[in-house]
């Protein structure tokens, strides 16, 4: 019961602000989930799953599954893909499903994509699953106590740049503010920004630093510095550094991964918490599989840049 209330205490906040985007791992082999320019920048379609579970030994600790497909469509420069997202965490649960489109324009050595996500937003709390200490306490008081559904409209806009070395992006996710309120708390947008440059040692190996910014519901800032490498377009492996709330550390990850065949991905990572809570968890884990679907020609005069795609 003790790490029960611990991780409600800790996860309330994020409650009573409303939506959060799904936090990952191995979100740059999946971008399309925050940012639907990204969309058909493969020469392969993708199919990508994702399994996640944070803060293990926690009961009601946040888990997440999702699933991406999207393809590039030569004949009309652009890409077409489809989201769906199932997140939990402690009593509220939220399902996005999103369809995206990306245009692009070709230059001789690189190419700009703008892409637009549009789908619903569904979410569920049962806040008769808080037991508070106080029953007057303001946040959860008696008018609160019970089951709330809503669906909402959801748009997502983004904005990306790649060479064959070099990638950079901006976006926003719901870009419409869901009106899903609890006491006068209410959804916000999410931005990110983004850059990875890739660059080959040798010709067996290649190696990609990265980084990733993300700011919701000001102050609160995130950024992920990583790293991957990849031997032979085969087998990958990394590290990321995590932080938040103006740049504490927050956590350290390692990442691995290897192509089984020339169309089936594997991958796995482990989030080793650097904060207060890691004390009480031994960590988060978090499985990928992913296929990718085609011969994997270049297109428009350029070889596309996407690592481990």
């Amino acid at each position: 019961m003790k790490k029960v209330f611990i991780i409600i205490v800790m996860f309330l906040p994020l409650l009573l602000s409303g939506q959060n985007d799904i936090q990952l791992s191995q979100q740059f082999l999946s971008r399309v989930n925050y940012n639907p320019a990204a969309t058909g920048g493969s020469n392969y379609m993708h199919i990508f799953l994702i399994g996640r579970q944070q803060f293990i030994n926690f009961n009601g600790a946040p888990s997440t599954q999702v699933l991406n497909a999207h393809n590039y469509f030569a004949q009309i420069n652009s890409g077409g893909g489809l989201t769906i997202i199932n997140d939990r965490i402690g009593p509220e649960s939220s399902i996005n499903a999103k369809l995206a489109y990306s245009y692009y324009i070709h230059f001789e050595d690189s190419y700009l994509s703008f892409g637009l996500g549009g789908g619903i937003l569904y979410k569920h709390l049962d806040m008769s699953k808080l037991h508070p200490e106080s029953p007057n306490d303001p946040l959860l008081g008696p008018e609160y106590i019970g089951r709330t559904n809503k669906v909402n409209p959801d748009f997502d806009f983004g904005i990306e740049f790649n060479t064959e070395k070099f990638q950079i992006g901006l976006s926003a996710t719901h870009l419409n503010v869901s009106p899903i309120k609890i006491n006068n708390y209410e959804s916000g947008r999410h931005m990110y920004f983004y850059s990875k440059y890739t660059f080959s040692p040798d010709f067996d190996w290649k190696l990609a630093p990265a980084f990733v910014v993300h700011m919701s519901s000001w102050p609160i800032l995130q950024l992920d510095l990583n790293t991957m490498a990849t031997y032979r377009d085969r087998f990958w492996f990394g590290a990321s550094l995590r932080s938040t709330d103006r740049f504490k550390m927050e956590s350290l990850v390692g990442i691995i991964g290897l192509y089984v065949t020339d169309f089936l991905g594997l991958g796995y990572s482990y989030d080793l918490n650097l904060g207060p809570i890691g004390k009480y968890t031994s960590g988060s884990h978090e499985i990928s599989l992913r296929f990718r679907i085609g011969r994997g020609e270049s297109y428009g005069g350029v070889k596309t840049p996407r690592f481990f795609e």
